[in-house]
């Protein structure tokens, strides 16, 4: 079981253009709490393949910091996050702060089908529509 402290310092990272990025991590894991913190990084963060902090992502490692910094550890593996938690049936009974995820890409869901998510080299950390992020099929999994 992962612990939490009550008071979340600040992090503090810089990117590759040496912008740096200050946000604070969520108090508790809630979705709502999760969202903000994600979209934080939205235009701030850039898209790297194999990283993992925002000094530089990719999809999967977006998910895994962000849902990291509540105390929830998921691999670094868009296919493994497709397994994580439990499964959501369909997009309309998907929730804001559900993992959506495939073999390719993963992506926090934020509501009315959109996603915050690490896309791609030119467009870095942002908010995509579901068709956009996934062209294909993914599975939609509660992990809070």
């Amino acid at each position: 079981a992962a612990s939490r402290s009550e008071d979340r310092e600040s992090l503090t990272s810089t990117n590759q253009n040496s912008t740096s990025v200050t946000v604070s991590a969520p108090n508790s894991a809630t979705a709502a709490s999760v969202i903000s913190y994600a979209k934080s990084f939205v235009g701030v963060a850039p898209y790297v393949y194999g990283g993992n902090t925002p000094s530089g992502w990719d999809c999967s490692g977006f998910v895994q910091y962000v849902f990291a910094s509540v105390g929830i550890g998921l691999a670094h593996s868009s296919g493994a996050q497709a397994g994580a938690g439990r499964a959501v049936s369909s997009l309309a009974q998907a929730e804001p702060g559900d993992i959506l995820a495939n073999s390719t890409h993963a992506a926090i869901y934020i509501g009315n089908g959109m996603v915050v998510n690490a896309l791609n080299e030119s467009a870095g950390t942002t908010y995509s529509s579901v068709g956009i992020a996934f062209s294909g099929g993914y599975s939609i999994r509660r992990v809070l």
